[in-house]
């Protein structure tokens, strides 16, 4: 698909995504006009920010013919360069420098990856942007949508005293501004609509305008949403407020000037906007923030010693702290602003140290004052205050002895910070300004309660015990790994009757917690964690409790994991945080053979020969390049008279090996191995790995591998490398291949869902393919793409409610053509793949938010050339088959529901013995039927959903031998309620409907005197849906327990 975002001013800021291609650019143009996302989210990404008179002024990058697709992309400018992103491999690409131009646009195609791009080029302005005339004034064109009758206020004013807004369902209405001229008022032009208008006074000569801020939809043909800012506050946002996405944003702002004057284009709406700026008088106050007399500096607190560091106080306000802490005090602080990002103050220092962030939502919600205290020669713990929440103690709590100190002004804001720094955080000052006119919520001064507890820090985690409260996290208790033994951590806090969730990382060595997410809010006296969310180098675990309160999270480091935890508790867990180690990079410990060592004196590895048979891996041999001598490396393991023997040869001092990744079992050989270099990736040697066995890496980041040691018999029983930093002058340019590109085109579109797939296998890679879709109440047979083999077809049927939502596929070049060697098809289920053998270049088509893969497309001929995808929405209602026993009269309260607003169940001695449900639909209460048989004896319990800001996400249950649902409890987006009839023994079947970001909106299953199966509706959670409720009321009724 073609793009193109035209030609601007200049370029401000460029947004990247990556990974071995560039998924996606986003380019921020102008004063801040951002054209929409080209292509997808890829998993990396980076963003830099041109200074004032920075500009672009060339482009290169690679690319690949074999799939369209850009692979690395370089930004130079006449400052600096920025890059390479991606991988640099193909064919080299480039918009070159010209004398006089900058790159002030972009245009090319894109799909789910950047296809191509190319440039736009214009003139480097001489003067600052814009056009000035002589006296100074300068003229900023006007930003928003083509349309309307201009208007033009003039630029011979003083300055604007008043501003006059008004906005409806559609956007901006109409504006009119007051202003001074020669010391007299003038009333400007009334430009747009007829609305009641809201207005802002400007205290003018002492206030003056200096920046509007708005935006617009592609879709829309007016502004949206205006904000205006002065030297002494930041006005309310008119209209409707930015959220981001693919809409336009702008700013006129020109740095030390002022607004004298407005001109744009309106009809019955505005248009667009543009200003008129002047330099400010001598005599004018300066605006806050910039370092001028309206902010107050408090001196730095703490201890002597260090370097000075001041991040300046021309900043509006504080948009997230960083802090990192270790078993010293505090080693670095890190601040983000409203218009900068500051450095950091301190060092990384101690690998097992613990770093916090704090998001501060500027600017409805600004820093009020720090607290934080001292004892030796560091902070020893800090915490921050905002108009809305108080942070915990970051670091240690205050226990009496020591100096503590307080940064706070009344009714003023912190909008910046200096202080004193060496390897930790030596003391810490802070710039003050008076806080806007705008109301704030109250700053509410919580006690904490708690004692401290610390698991210390061990080789890894090894499981986790969540417990749950009814609105908060009750306790925690961890297990961890040291050595070959396992220590069982004592639990934090205090269990309750909802029991534990828990979750176990895996046994093999290669998984780890990397970051942690938590949410702390304050109720009544005392700080409680709501929710806590996991995630490992392999996927995310959670979220468990209630997202409530503000969060503060442990982020991934590289090359770092979390391995171990402290915190505070009483009778339920009070903060959180978590000790980073590294990940271990591993020297297999083998039993058996004997040891071996190339020794680590080389300049890099030439040649890789490896030997493997039935067993495994039987010998391996390395040649290596010696003080820019060869050197021939010796056999370790026995040469079999049965197997086969590959060699690698690397092209070294262009290429050198990176990584070693490989497997083992219980017999202690080595089973399969694969080489990564900077350049390509080996295929797997011996057997792929499958799940059973222990999986090792050997990488270190930003280094190579110069030698290798292990222990070998009869054959190679471990492996281990040495590694050393990457030389500057390395290059890790790849061989530019231009292949050709064969097959004709094929398209089976787009349909409802994907049925069936048939891979055809081949002698060296994908022979063809074919799948089965479903398009309403019927099947489409697809054809054949490509030519079967007699290797025939490997084949899978998805189920009713599964959907591929991924596709990884690998290609090579072979002689003349492009093949496809690999696919995997990954579902919301399952993986269903590898078929062919990884060898080539990897194509992913990651999974999108909310949508399927439910067509395909490519080139084939006597093989499958290529593949590529068509997305659509995944069906929005999706229907869970009822779970329980067999048997009974069926039910269906249908699927046409907003929601579920009361849920009603009856039990008895032999179990449920009824449900019936309420829902809202169409807006309008609607009555449910009663499902089962009726009886005076037992208990009933009702529970009421606060809809719509509650919802249904999920029943568990139990049945029995006799067919019969003993027990269900139902989970909302707000809190857990109790079992209804027999809480789940262990003796008979549990089951669970759940849907992950999806709610119940209406209920099935059969039923005879007795209730035999449930199912469930699930529709998407609304993005409307309000926030899990912070104190929410007790359970309206629970249901029978019989056990007691």
């Amino acid at each position: 698909m073609s793009w193109d975002d035209g030609t601007a001013r200049k370029v401000k800021k460029v947004h990247i995504t990556y990974d071995d291609v560039i998924y996606s650019v986003q380019v921020t143009y102008g004063t801040a006009l951002q054209a929409p996302r080209r292509g997808s989210v890829g998993p990396m990404s980076v963003e830099f920010t041109l200074e004032s008179d920075e500009y672009i002024t060339a482009l290169s990058g690679y690319a690949l013919s074999t799939q369209d697709v850009v692979t690395s992309l370089t930004f130079t400018t006449n400052k600096k360069t920025y890059g390479p992103y991606g991988n640099k491999f193909g064919y080299q690409i480039s918009a070159p420098e010209k004398t006089g131009k900058q790159i002030a646009g972009f245009h090319g195609t894109k799909d789910n990856i950047l296809n191509s791009i190319d440039v736009h080029y214009a003139p480097i302005p001489t003067g600052t942007g814009g056009s000035e005339t002589g006296s100074g004034v300068q003229k900023l064109p006007g930003e928003g949508l083509v349309g309307g009758t201009a208007w033009d206020d003039g630029s011979d004013h003083d300055g604007v005293t008043n501003i006059y807004v008004a906005s409806t369902l559609l956007g901006i209405k109409n504006v009119m501004f007051g202003y001074m001229k020669d010391g007299q008022s003038k009333q400007g032009g009334h430009h747009g609509g007829d609305p009641t208008k809201q207005e802002i006074v400007i205290n003018h000569p002492d206030e003056h305008l200096v920046s509007v801020e708005g935006w617009y939809e592609s879709s829309s043909k007016f502004i949206m949403g205006i904000q205006f800012k002065t030297n002494y506050k930041i006005c309310a946002s008119m209209g409707y407020r930015y959220e981001g996405g693919n809409d336009y944003k702008f700013t006129h702002q020109v740095q030390d000037k002022k607004i004298i004057g407005f001109h744009g284009f309106a009809s019955n709406h505005l248009n667009s906007i543009g200003a008129y700026f002047a330099p400010l008088s001598s005599t004018t106050t300066l605006p806050i923030g910039t370092g001028g007399s309206g902010a107050q500096k408090l001196g730095a607190q703490g201890v002597t010693g260090g370097s000075a560091w001041d991040d300046g106080s021309y900043h509006d306000g504080v948009t997230k702290i960083v802090v990192r802490t270790c078993t010293l005090g505090v080693q670095f602080v890190n601040f983000f602003y409203d218009n900068d990002i500051g450095a950091v103050h301190g060092a990384p220092g101690d690998p097992t140290g613990s770093t916090q962030h704090i998001v501060i939502n500027h600017p409805d919600e600004h820093l009020v004052s720090i607290e934080g205290w001292y004892i030796s020669n560091y902070i020893s713990g800090i915490r921050f205050k905002t108009n809305q929440k108080t942070s915990v103690y970051i670091g240690y709590e205050y226990t009496g002895s020591g100096t503590i100190f307080t940064l706070q002004v009344k009714d003023k804001k912190i909008i910046g910070f200096h202080g004193f720094a060496s390897d930790h955080l030596n003391s810490i000052g802070a710039y003050f300004v008076p806080v806007l006119s705008t109301p704030t919520l109250p700053i509410v001064l919580p006690k904490r309660f708690g004692a401290v507890w610390d698991d210390g820090t061990h080789d890894k985690v090894k499981k986790i015990f969540i417990g749950l409260g009814q609105d908060v996290i009750a306790s925690v208790k961890f297990e961890y790994i040291n050595g070959s033994g396992v220590v069982n951590g004592v639990e934090h806090g205090t269990p309750t009757l909802l029991g534990f969730e828990e979750f176990t990382l895996e046994l093999g060595l290669d998984e780890y917690i990397t970051a942690l997410s938590a949410y702390v809010e304050t109720l009544s006296t005392r700080d409680v964690v709501t929710s806590l969310t996991f995630t490992t180098n392999k996927k995310n675990y959670g979220p468990y409790g209630n997202k409530s309160g503000f969060q503060i999270f442990s982020p991934g480091e590289t090359g770092k994991q979390i391995a171990g935890f402290h915190g505070t508790s009483g009778n339920v867990l009070n903060s959180i945080s978590g000790y980073y180690a590294p990940i271990p990079t591993y020297k297999l410990v083998a039993v058996g053979g004997s040891a071996w060592d190339d020794g680590s004196d080389h300049d890099g590895v030439t040649k890789i020969t490896v030997r493997t048979g039935g067993v495994g891996v039987q010998y391996v041999k390395f040649d290596y390049v010696k003080a820019g001598q060869p050197k021939q490396g010796t056999l370790h393991g026995v040469h079999g008279s049965r197997g086969s023997t590959r060699e690698i040869v690397i092209n070294h001092p262009d290429e050198h090996l990176v990584s070693v990744e490989g497997w083992y079992d219980s017999s202690n050989v080595i089973l399969g191995i694969q080489f990564k270099t900077n350049l390509k990736t080996s295929d797997y040697l011996g057997y792929e790995f499958e799940g059973t066995g222990t999986k090792f890496t050997l990488q270190v980041k930003d280094k190579k591998i110069i030698g290798f040691h292990g222990f070998a018999s009869d054959h190679l029983n471990s492996i281990g490398a040495y590694f050393v930093l990457l030389p500057s002058t390395t290059t890790t340019l790849n061989p530019i291949v231009p292949p050709k590109k064969l097959g004709a085109v094929w398209d089976d579109r787009t349909h409802d869902k994907v049925k069936k797939v048939f891979v055809g296998l081949g002698q060296d890679g994908i022979a063809s393919v074919k799948f089965e879709y479903i398009n309403g109440s019927g099947v489409v047979n697809g054809v054949e793409h490509g030519t079967p083999t007699l290797l025939g077809f490997e084949e899978f049927t998805l189920g009713p409610y599964e959907y591929v939502t991924a596709l990884s596929a690998y290609t090579k070049t072979l002689s003349t053509q492009d093949i496809v060697t690999s696919l995997t098809f990954t579902t919301n289920k399952k993986t269903y793949g590898p078929y062919g053998n990884k060898s080539g270049f990897l194509f992913p088509f990651p999974e999108e938010t909310g949508k399927q893969i439910a067509g395909f497309h490519g080139t084939g001929g006597n093989v499958l050339n290529s593949i590529q995808v068509h997305y659509a929405p995944i069906p929005t209602v999706q229907k869970l088959d009822a779970q329980g026993g067999t048997g009974g009269t069926k039910w269906d309260d249908g699927s046409d529901h907003d929601g579920v607003t009361n849920i009603y169940v009856r039990s008895n001695m032999d179990g449920i013995q009824y449900v019936s449900f309420d829902y809202l639909k169409a807006g309008q209460p609607k009555q449910g039927a009663h499902h089962g048989g009726s009886g005076s004896r037992g208990s009933k319990g009702e529970i009421a959903i606060n809809h719509p800001d509650e919802q249904v996400v999920s029943v568990e249950g139990w049945y029995d031998s006799a067919n019969v649902i003993c027990g269900v409890r139902f989970r909302t987006n707000q809190k857990i309620y109790d079992y209804m009839g027999y809480k789940f023994d262990g003796t008979g079947t549990k089951f669970t409907l759940k849907v992950q970001d999806k709610k119940i909106i209406g209920f099935h299953g059969f039923a005879t005197n007795q209730l035999i199966s449930l199912g469930a509706y699930f529709a998407p959670l609304s993005s409307a849906t309000a926030p899990p409720i912070v104190t929410p009321k007790e359970l309206e009724a629970k249901g029978g327990d019989f056990n007691s």
